[in-house]
């Protein structure tokens, strides 16, 4: 075998390995209290309008990992860092929410210094 065979298998399968860790849940509710229609996201959703879930979200779990919930699309103006757990209410970000994507939890706790 051609020794760039070798370092592509190595390359794949750090990469792989990478995006693994990533592989977070966060499930946005339309009510409170962890109520209403409901939409599990697995991954980063730069604009809730396609889920027909813009602007409706007023409970949150976070399933694993860490994600940025965002007032504007494409993770723009107000936005929050929540990590695993339960937030039956949103106060001060009620029906606000119009992207989300999950976030590295360290670069998250450095940034929010």
């Amino acid at each position: 075998m051609p020794p760039y065979f070798a370092t592509a298998t190595v390359v794949l399968a750090c990469c792989t390995a990478g995006a693994a860790a990533w592989a977070g849940d966060i499930t946005l509710y339309t009510r409170a209290n962890l109520g209403g229609p409901a939409i599990t996201l697995h991954e980063a959703v730069p604009d809730l309008d396609l889920q027909g879930f813009n602007d409706k979200t007023s409970s949150v779990i976070v399933h694993k990992g860490t994600w940025e919930v965002c007032a504007e699309k494409h993770y723009k103006g107000q936005c929050r860092i929540l990590p695993e757990g339960e937030y039956a209410e949103l106060k001060g970000f009620d029906n606000m929410i119009s992207s989300v994507r999950e976030v590295d939890a360290k670069r998250a706790k450095a940034g929010a210094r």
